[in-house]
């Protein structure tokens, strides 16, 4: 850190700073590992990510899940540089690493964009699959 006044940073405190550095990264979240994974790796950990901490210097493990369609080495560096970057410009640590396994692949949470306006023409609360027999003539389309 830089000169100055004591500071002590609470370790939930980076754990928010790593959480809110991975929102602003498109197409990713974090997992929460296995939990015999969690029982191994010491430090502060909170859903899908870890951290140790030694005086000034700070490792980072993520555990993502990436949307379906988004470029996972992209993706994956892309988190690494948001968490580095937030923490060390928040924090003044030396974040020594940020290591990133992603551990899943998932649809988008938004509806299919084959619809105009990115709905996927459904309605709310409609079941995809059944949307999607009617369009291919299943037995949803006959009347």
């Amino acid at each position: 850190m830089t000169e100055g006044p004591d500071l002590a940073i609470a370790g939930d405190v980076l754990l928010n700073i790593a959480q809110l550095a991975l929102e602003q990264v498109e197409g990713v979240r974090p997992t929460q590992p296995p939990s015999s994974v969690s029982d191994l790796l010491g430090g502060r950990r909170a859903r899908g990510i870890a951290i140790e901490r030694d005086g000034e210097d700070v490792w980072v493990d993520l555990t993502l899940a990436v949307e379906y369609g988004v470029e996972i080495p992209k993706a994956a560096r892309a988190a690494q540089q948001a968490v580095r970057e937030g923490m060390t410009s928040m924090t003044g640590l030396n974040v020594r690493s940020v290591n990133v396994a992603v551990e899943a692949v998932e649809l988008a949470a938004a509806a299919s964009p084959s619809a105009p306006g990115g709905s996927g023409g459904q309605a709310p609360g409609q079941d995809p699959w059944e949307l999607e027999a009617t369009r291919e003539g299943g037995p949803a389309a006959s009347e």
